[in-house]
């Protein structure tokens, strides 16, 4: 007989939503977590889109600790000098709020104590040193020499899957699989939040930006989010354009950003409270392993369940949506006393219906147009030149519109029919 029924790796938004599940139908549930407490090791800060906890915690809107809900939302192209934005405001977001920003610190802690409350069993402080096998099929986990023994294990360890990786249950990340994430979380009183970002009562900004202005080829997106009363800002760098470049660093390209003439009027008095690094997912569908095996399933970011086009970025909702998927298939398995690959595939066909694999097929090589030199070299310096010669009145005759847009495409350094095949290409896969 197995010590639990089911076994959890990561106690983050996919572990501790697979446990909830499993322990609220009566399962016995080991939630193990490195981190002590549950969120400590996280990067804080980010946005929690969609209605995925509906299912799980039914009034997680009035207990979860989110800061903000979003109705304030741009997507900006940063040169040396400028600041380009598509910006969004609705009322109809206070009606149907559809993201919150959330300090993962606070909420990953209180997921994890509802799958507690569910009678899960919550261990922190571990790090599970391997998976146990039986005849070849995943029987448990090994931590430091001790076997603990289910009849299925969940897989939801986060960006850097190393148990996942050392079992071989997928392959080592490669560069073109994940970036780096830096964030600050920089306090603020809330009244210069809302004074800074024209925000009143609960309302909420986020804002992703394409940073057109780095030397030496490098690529990063800078993102901008309000909390009560604190912002959560921080760079994300593709990997290959930082290695390539091998004489640029991570935290320079963060310095750079924060200094930036139309961010650091956003940040300026502000204190930091926290500063730390991560690895994104980036890869999508291409860089996900094989999702389910004898005795086995893999969720949310350990899974590269991770989706960004630029506009948005979303993978706690997927965290959460496929963690509660992953416990459905292991509840079915149980009916059946089956946990085989044959029996667990139900995980993959669960995802396949729903929003999680929908979006990541759809959206295919999306990466290719959020990390293309298009959107990072090109894009940023010809909406400049578009807009100021616009909007700069210096007292000589205007041009017309067809003629300035033409003069900036003769500056882009791409030749015209690579900017326009660029740019289909572009709307093809957003």
């Amino acid at each position: 007989m197995s010590d639990f029924d089911f076994i959890v790796v990561g106690a983050g938004p996919a572990g501790s939503s697979a446990a909830i599940r499993l322990a609220t139908a009566g399962s016995s549930v080991l939630l193990v977590e490195r981190a002590d407490p549950p969120g400590s090791k996280a990067v804080s800060g980010g946005i929690l889109w969609g209605r995925d906890l509906d299912g799980l915690i039914p009034d997680w809107e009035k207990s979860a600790p989110v800061e903000r809900y979003i109705d304030f939302k741009s997507t900006s192209f940063l040169t040396r000098d400028s600041k380009i934005s598509i910006d969004f405001r609705s009322k109809k977001f206070e009606e149907k709020k559809t993201g919150y920003s959330v300090l993962r610190a606070k909420l990953d802690q209180f997921l994890a104590l509802k799958a507690k409350a569910a009678g899960a069993t919550l261990v922190t402080g571990i790090t599970v040193d391997s998976l146990a096998r039986k005849e070849n099929r995943i029987v448990g986990v090994v931590q430091d020499g001790d076997t603990i023994t289910s009849d299925a294990v969940i897989l939801a360890e986060g960006a850097n899957p190393r148990v996942a990786i050392e079992s071989g249950l997928r392959e080592p990340l490669r560069d073109r699989d994940c970036a780096i994430g830096i964030k600050q979380i920089v306090k603020l009183s809330e009244a210069t939040v809302n004074e800074r970002f024209n925000l009143t009562g609960n309302s909420g900004y986020a804002g992703e930006f394409a940073l057109g202005y780095l030397e030496g080829g490098v690529r990063a997106g800078g993102f901008l989010y309000t909390n009560k009363d604190s912002l959560s800002i921080g760079v994300v760098i593709a990997m290959e354009n930082l290695r390539a470049n091998g004489s640029t660093y991570s935290y320079d390209i963060m310095e750079k950003f924060m200094e930036h003439p139309y961010v650091k009027p956003l940040v300026e008095g502000g204190r930091v409270q926290e500063y730390s690094a991560h690895l994104v997912p980036e890869g999508g569908i291409d860089s996900m392993p094989k999702l389910f095996g004898d005795g086995y399933l893999i969720a949310g970011d350990s899974a590269s369940m991770t989706f960004s086009n630029g506009m948005i970025i979303q993978g706690m909702n997927y965290a959460i949506a496929s963690g509660a998927m992953a416990a459905d298939s292991l509840l079915e398995a149980a009916k059946k006393k089956d946990f085989s690959g044959a029996a667990l595939s139900s995980y993959q066909d669960r995802l396949e219906h729903s929003q999680v694999l929908m979006d990541l097929r759809k959206f295919r090589g999306i990466d290719k147009v959020t990390w293309s030199r298009l959107v990072h070299e090109v894009a940023p310096g010809m909406m400049e030149n578009i807009l100021f010669s616009m909007f700069y009145e210096d007292g000589n005759p205007k041009k017309h519109l067809a003629e300035i847009i033409l003069g900036s495409l003769s500056k882009a350094n791409m030749k015209r029919s690579e900017l326009i095949m660029e740019t289909y290409r572009m709307l093809r896969r957003m």
